[in-house]
């Protein structure tokens, strides 16, 4: 069989890693993919990003199987595209992929059907924002409505804060970097994040393995909001109790509003970021939903898959989902990102590093010269003209350790992340440490 993989980044390459180790698969294709695949023996083809030229390309290899990675190749139609030339495809509709496209769609579906979100407000104007966050008592987290690389949710310390995120948010979104045209304010919830995943073709729900993952930037939770900086899997709530609590409470309305009220069927993964609040299992509240895997978990979840992950696919596709048990094993792993940090620029400043401003073009050494015990997947690796790895994203690469324990398994992946370097490289020290 072909697979293709339609990602760019880190999650790209394990799904890709994960479908390699199928004997069934013959070739596994990423677009655009990153130049560091190739270490996991997947082709990738940079130029092709756009959904009609993918599905030519799709149709042209002959392509058996493919899987929608990251949220943005997803919310520009690929699914719809694919389906209406006939190529088997995992991942939602366009129409589906609102409930990530937008904050606020979300939060009010969720407000309707009684699924519990944090208190919250919509503005389509920065003074209107403004004044509303001068009349609260208590602290929040702007968003960003649209898709924001995972970056578009700010947590405030106080109403100064709030006000400089409103305007950020505004800003990103005048400029096109970030999607939408307002802003959603939330009241700041305290307690435990989790991340429950799970595949769905809109009726049947099958939960995945759980992670826990690590947006701050920086040891101890400190810094602004990543994309992810690392994640570790198994969690230890999980199992039957919890799998019960979020599904009756989270998943299962959701999905059957969304189909009731909507008239949308979502099809795919599916990834409900979870806060419990004051710590309590049986109290969790909804942060955001994911149209896909998340980045960084799907690189510790997809190594504890015992049921091979293109079955999994091909029961989603043959409407069969509901008669498939998926089983997963209980050791543990545990990822690590290295990511761009602080450089000097060229003047008398610096680059602070992701996720704020940061350089590329370094080259990458002991990524691709050594062997290692943990499993590796890139993320922002390109090639420069005499065809040297260098980095090319905020997030470069991850290293994610196995083992019997969670320490085992911290220990593999800093003990590996020793052999790789490059100009202004950083990376958390506590991931998996709690």
């Amino acid at each position: 069989m072909k697979i293709l993989i339609l990602d760019s980044g880190g999650r790209g390459d394990a799904l890709g890693w994960c479908f390699k180790n199928d004997s069934r698969v013959k070739e596994v294709f990423c677009l655009p993919g990153n130049a560091g695949m190739k270490k996991n023996g997947i082709i990738v083809r940079p130029d092709l990003r756009a959904p009609e030229e993918i599905a030519r390309f799709a149709l042209s290899e002959k392509i058996d199987l493919a899987v929608g990675g990251s949220e943005g190749i997803l919310s520009a139609g690929i699914a719809d595209v694919f389906e209406a030339r006939g190529i088997p495809i995992v991942g939602p509709k366009k129409d589906a992929t609102i409930l990530e496209s937008s904050k606020g769609y979300t939060d009010l579906l969720c407000r309707e059907i009684g699924v519990p979100v944090p208190e919250f407000e919509i503005f389509e104007n920065p003074d209107d924002a403004k004044a509303y966050i001068n009349s609260l008592q208590y602290t929040i987290v702007v968003k960003c409505d649209g898709l924001a690389e995972g970056k578009g949710a700010i947590v405030c310390e106080n109403a100064k804060e709030a006000r400089e995120a409103v305007d950020r948010v505004f800003e990103m979104q005048r400029i096109g970097k970030w999607g939408g045209k307002s802003v959603v304010i939330q009241k700041r919830i305290f307690g435990r994040e989790l991340s429950f995943f799970c595949i769905t073709d809109g009726h049947a729900l099958i939960p995945l393995p759980v992670a826990q993952d690590y947006k701050r930037a920086l040891d101890g939770d400190e810094g602004k909001n990543t994309g992810g900086m690392g994640s570790y899997s198994p969690h230890e709530w999980e199992g039957e109790k919890l799998t019960k609590i979020v599904t009756e409470k989270i998943a299962r309305p959701i999905l059957d509003g969304f189909r009731e009220k909507r008239g949308i069927i979502y099809q795919g993964f599916i990834y409900f970021g979870l806060i419990f609040e004051d710590g309590d299992m049986n109290k969790p509240i909804l942060l955001e939903i994911n149209v896909r895997l998340g980045d960084p978990e799907a690189e510790v979840i997809l190594p504890r898959l015992k049921t091979p992950l293109l079955d999994i696919c091909q029961a989603l596709l043959e409407n069969k989902l509901g008669e498939l048990k998926i089983e997963f094993n209980d050791e543990y792993f545990c990822d690590v990102v290295a990511a761009s940090g602080e450089v000097k620029s060229t003047g008398k400043g610096k680059y602070p590093g992701y996720p704020g401003r940061y350089k590329i073009g370094f080259p990458i050494r002991g990524y691709f010269e050594n062997d290692f015990q943990s499993l590796a997947f890139s993320a922002g690796i390109t090639k420069d003209a005499e065809e040297k790895h260098i980095t090319s994203g905020g997030r470069v690469l991850h290293l994610v350790g196995r083992g019997k324990t969670l320490e085992k398994a911290r220990e593999m992946a800093y003990t590996e992340m020793e052999k790789i370097s490059f100009e202004g490289m950083r990376f958390r020290k506590d991931i998996g440490k709690d």
